[in-house]
């Protein structure tokens, strides 16, 4: 139904992309092959197309495009990727794939995860096998042309759930750790779960960040917000068809509608009603 739905959005995506277009944010997690169908993973034949695809367009680092996006209005839409929470299959599955297409890469870790101090709960216990990148390989990547490092905290919490203290810990230490492991700049954030409000925003700016993206759906224009910078989340299930639908935005009323519920779920389950909350997750 949602496909279908999109299918007859796709006319007004296009004439809109025409009129304004903007720099879409594409966000991944993993490109492994798992046993059964994980919303976050991608296997990497589908990848591979997907970035096949996408090299037909202006595919930017996330830098370029932000550039591009504070010197005015875009001539022609523009595209850059990114990954969540540093999973060892970034290096080993899909940089190999983004480095023979030519597309740029983000890829934001959380520190613990590379310290091996904690891993993501989603994935339970894998065994012997090791899901996320150590620091070596946070630092190999980061030299890679055309790869960047980004932070997604120290320990991936909910951050409006937890204390003052504990959020800017979380936001401005994980920045300068990744620094000083690369030996280089960490200018972007990433808000883990896309989860944030009015505090999270102003830490976020306070450590120093240029920018910060969410996983709210949608296109980014000269006036966006450059500290809840909307994105595009890229499933197994994007086929050819559906990754052209996504590319155009004809998918992004329906994701914006689910947002909007999953906001208010998660506010009623986490948050005070007192709160003054404003949240970005698809």
């Amino acid at each position: 139904m949602r496909r279908l739905l999109a299918t007859a959005l796709l006319p007004y995506a296009k004439l809109r992309n025409a009129l304004s277009p903007g720099l879409r944010i594409l966000m991944y997690h993993r490109v492994a092959r798992l046993p059964a169908y994980d919303q976050l993973t991608v296997s990497p034949e589908r990848f591979e197309r997907q970035m096949q695809q996408l090299a037909a367009h202006k595919v930017v680092s996330l830098e370029e495009g932000l550039r591009t996006l504070r010197a005015g209005p875009l001539r022609e839409p523009m595209f850059a990727v990114t990954f969540d929470d540093g999973y060892l299959d970034n290096l080993t599955a899909a940089a190999p794939i983004l480095e023979r297409h030519r597309i740029p890469a983000t890829i934001f870790v959380t520190t613990q995860f590379c310290d091996k101090a904690l891993s993501h709960p989603r994935y339970g216990d894998i065994g012997e096998q090791r899901l996320h990148l150590d620091w070596d390989e946070v630092r190999r990547l980061a030299r890679t042309p055309g790869i960047s490092i980004g932070s997604h905290t120290r320990t991936h919490p909910y951050l409006p759930t937890i204390s003052d203290s504990l959020a800017q810990q979380e936001i401005e230490l994980s920045r300068a750790e990744i620094a000083a492991q690369i030996q280089a700049p960490v200018p972007f954030f990433c808000y883990p779960s896309g989860d944030l409000g009015p505090r999270e925003l102003a830490l976020v700016r306070q450590a120093g960040y240029a920018a910060a993206v969410s996983v709210a759906p949608g296109v980014n224009h000269a006036n966006a917000d450059l500290f809840q910078l909307r994105r595009t989340e890229i499933t197994d299930r994007d086929d050819e068809a559906q990754f052209r639908l996504k590319l155009a935005g004809a998918f992004d009323p329906i994701h914006q509608l689910l947002h909007a519920r999953r906001t208010r779920r998660f506010a009623q389950k986490h948050l005070k009603p007192s709160t003054s909350y404003e949240a970005t997750k698809l």
